[in-house]
């Protein structure tokens, strides 16, 4: 009974840090960043429907990538690491 117990404690515990990836909360940028490649990424994926042309798909894949490691550095920086 006392898994149970531990078990639902841990599945309702809000510590505030509920968007995480390995094991470290994901700043605002960063977060942007990670959106705007997998919006490239599915646009690549979909441009003979969307119509797009392939720089769209290129250039958003690209900002995205640089926010992400902006994003990265730049909390990195304030934290201390």
């Amino acid at each position: 009974m006392s898994y149970l117990r531990e078990l639902r404690r841990r599945m309702n515990r809000d510590d505030g840090k509920l968007l995480q990836v390995g094991n470290r909360p994901i700043g605002c940028i960063e977060g942007v960043g990670l959106l705007l490649f997998v919006g490239g990424i599915c646009l690549w994926q979909l441009n003979a429907k969307t119509g797009l042309s392939e720089i769209w798909t290129a250039v958003a894949g690209a900002l995205g990538f640089l926010l992400c490691i902006l994003g990265n550095a730049w909390r990195g920086k304030d934290s201390g690491v």
